[in-house]
């Protein structure tokens, strides 16, 4: 029996749901929970999806190196996601992009606007930013699955809302940026399991851009270059004279 379109494109989205679920759920900060959902669920559904080589070579590699200890992951996340960002393999989209601050928050109240218009907004439990790896593959996930659900009840409108919304997040944000993450994360990380993930996004999100037929409208390959904090080794600024500025 051949397939209908909206089989079709309901395996389809339910394989990228699975892939950017995969991708959001390892770069989180590992919990015993989600480590269970990752090795009882979630590697197991992604090995069977049919991908193009280079995804398959990255998830043979997630399968190789996910780990039970949960200790250890975390050590080696905190390395990845230092507390003040690192200047390596900075997880923030603006890391990577925005000339100055006003253009910076441009590219968060334009992220903020997508989460909106679909009715989320960053926070939680675990508070991070717009602009986060994290959240961004969480919002790809979460448009994934609503167009999953309007495809299974016979919503054709919605369906493309949603996809349109997945093609456009992909192009204005995830596209410029994760690729970059993707590759520096693999090259900086000696977890096995960051570095495999790391690879994964790298090779994935150009796949699913090219899917959907659509180009960043700006391609990264490095982080933005960043001043070196004040460690006071230059010692106190001199007082200023009566009535002058410093």
């Amino acid at each position: 029996m051949t397939l209908t379109t909206d089989h079709r494109d309901l395996a389809h989205v339910t394989g990228r749901l699975t892939l950017y679920s995969l991708l959001a759920t390892g770069f989180a900060f590992p919990t015993r929970d989600r480590l269970e959902r990752l090795s009882s669920t979630v590697v197991p559904a992604v090995l069977v999806l049919e991908t193009a080589p280079g995804v398959d070579a990255a998830l043979a590699a997630l399968r190789r190196s996910l780990s039970r200890d949960v200790d250890a992951l975390r050590e080696q996340h905190i390395r990845l996601f230092p507390p003040i960002a690192s200047q390596d393999a900075p997880g923030y989209e603006t890391g990577y992009r925005g000339d100055g601050i006003f253009q910076q928050t441009a590219i968060v109240a334009d992220i903020a606007g997508f989460y909106r218009a679909h009715g989320l907004r960053a926070g939680g439990e675990e508070r991070e930013r717009p602009d986060h790896v994290v959240t961004e593959l969480e919002f790809m996930a979460v448009v994934a699955r609503k167009q999953a659900m309007a495809l299974e009840s016979g919503n054709p409108g919605n369906a493309s809302i949603c996809r349109d919304t997945s093609a456009a997040f992909l192009r204005d944000h995830l596209g410029c940026w994760a690729p970059a993450f993707g590759s520096r994360a693999t090259a900086v990380s000696e977890s096995p399991w960051y570095s495999a993930l790391g690879e994964l996004l790298a090779v994935w999100v150009p796949e699913d851009m090219a899917g959907f037929g659509v180009e960043p409208v700006e391609v990264v390959e490095r982080p933005i270059p960043q001043e070196p904090p004040d460690d006071g080794a230059c010692g106190p600024c001199p007082a200023p004279q009566a009535g002058r500025l410093p």
